[in-house]
């Protein structure tokens, strides 16, 4: 009987809340606040306290060196392997080992195509042989002015420049198989085999030479957009796999996706790889006393401006609560205004 009666109040006093919400309140913020769903309805609930204390958080950045470039050299295998085949390709050999420097406009590696080669071949001697015709022509009217090849020189001199562009085009065929440095660098990979294979690379790839343009000069850098008080002169550790490094902050500059940071080794005198990755862990400033909830539970009004979360009572009901929230840390929110502690929040 005591349950019913009990049931029966609970009963009157959400008609009760309905007659005041139907007779209309105003405007307040607690009506703005709401969405268009009932706030009490009762139902099952991914659930989550609110939390009241200290905030630590870290964040890490990926640093890369800032003059590091990684060039690869690549030729078709197919083609390789079919021109060598037929015998139309000779392997000249590949003329740089691992850890060599070279300088921009050196040969790395060649074959030579014969065929390509007879072709050049016979359009200069064509062009030879026009500009020896040409010159003879010259020489006759030089002694006989009475006489005009001009139309004959010209007609060989258009000869010149169609045989000049066939040349081109061979030129730009047999750099085919011939590898330039582009920058000066460093070789840190080759293909060993090529050599000892004649000139046949593997079946899985067709980067068998690479390249970094790297000085090793130390300096990394990174683009990050992390609310963080960074500082000049600020020291810190980078970790590779292997090796540990502290790092010195020797630069800040603005860029368009954030702040763009230098670093150099603390000791003068230490060398990492430029190709090196290092990963810089960094703890944020503790935030003292605060009151912070996951981000999930924080849900936009109707109006799109004020925030709020829905607060879930002993009985199951889920309340919506206006909150002003402050900073948001990896996945926690700050809670401003709104929440003490303890609360239990649906995060759906």
């Amino acid at each position: 009987m005591n349950k019913l009666k009990r049931n029966n109040k609970r009963i009157a006093i959400l008609l009760g809340l309905s007659l005041i919400m139907l007779s209309g309140c105003g405007k307040d913020e607690r009506a703005l606040a709401e969405p268009n769903r009932n706030p009490y309805a009762r139902s099952e609930h991914v659930l989550e306290t609110v939390q009241r204390g200290d905030l630590e958080s870290s964040f890490s950045l990926t640093l890369r060196g800032s003059d590091f470039v990684r060039i690869d050299y690549k030729i078709n295998p197919e083609m390789i392997y079919t021109m060598l085949d037929k015998g139309e390709l000779t392997f000249d050999g590949c003329f740089v080992s691992q850890g060599q420097t070279v300088k921009e406009g050196d040969l790395l590696l060649s074959y030579t195509s014969k065929k390509l080669d007879d072709e050049a071949k016979g359009y200069e001697e064509s062009i030879a042989a026009n500009n020896a015709t040409i010159d003879h022509y010259r020489n006759l009217m030089y002694i006989d002015s009475s006489q005009d090849y001009s139309g004959e020189i010209e007609r060989l001199n258009d000869q010149n420049e169609v045989m000049r562009l066939y040349l081109e085009d061979v030129e730009k065929k047999r750099n085919q198989f011939r590898i330039y440095a582009e920058k000066d660098g460093t070789i840190t990979f080759v293909y060993k085999e090529i050599n000892e294979y004649g000139g046949y690379i593997w079946q899985g790839g067709d980067s068998f030479i690479i390249m970094s343009e790297a000085t090793g000069s130390s300096i990394f850098s990174v683009v990050t957009d992390e609310d963080y008080p960074f500082k000049l002169g600020d020291v810190f550790e980078a970790k590779t796999a292997m090796n540990i490094y502290q790092l010195k902050l020797t630069n800040i500059e603005d860029d368009d996706k954030g702040k763009k940071l230098t670093f150099e080794p603390v000791e003068e005198g230490v060398q990492i790889p430029a190709d090196t990755v290092l990963t810089l862990n960094i703890n944020r400033q503790t935030m003292k006393d605060v009151v912070y909830v996951n981000s999930k539970a924080i849900k936009k009004a109707d109006d799109d401006k004020t925030f709020l979360v829905y607060v879930v009572d002993d009985d199951g009901f889920k309340h919506a609560v206006v909150v002003e929230t402050g900073k948001i840390v990896s996945n926690k929110t700050v809670i401003e205004k709104g929440l003490s502690g303890g609360e239990t929040l649906s995060l759906d």
